[in-house]
């Protein structure tokens, strides 16, 4: 793991206020990610970098928090269709590889479509 980035998302995390095994949790959770994304090959500097900002910000909104996850979505399906695009269109639709089949993708469609 790159130490800069290492550095600057457990260091300078506000977690002050929580519970210190809720801190504890937390970090190793983030830390879990990142390794993740690390073996997965997508911890690019962009990536990590949006995790600094999600870890930092203290300005952070259920909206904001809508968005980003939206944007993720967005990325996985894009990724998943380019990846997918020679597979059947039925074992492509049905896949557990598919972000539009994944619980929390549906969760998101149906809050953003009653706030509409």
């Amino acid at each position: 793991m790159n130490t800069k980035y290492m550095k600057q998302l457990i260091g300078f995390t506000p977690i002050a206020a929580l519970p210190e095994s809720t801190a504890a949790s937390t970090k190793q959770q983030l830390l879990t990610t990142i390794d993740w994304l690390q073996k997965e090959g997508a911890a690019s500097e962009t990536n990590l970098n949006l995790l600094i900002a999600i870890a930092q910000s203290i300005l952070w909104s259920e909206e904001s928090y809508i968005r980003f996850l939206q944007c993720g979505f967005d990325a996985a399906i894009e990724l998943f269709d380019e990846s997918s695009q020679n597979w059947d269109f039925e074992e492509a639709m049905l896949s557990r590889h598919n972000p539009r089949n994944w619980d929390e993708y549906k969760q998101l469609k149906q809050a953003r479509a009653v706030e509409t």
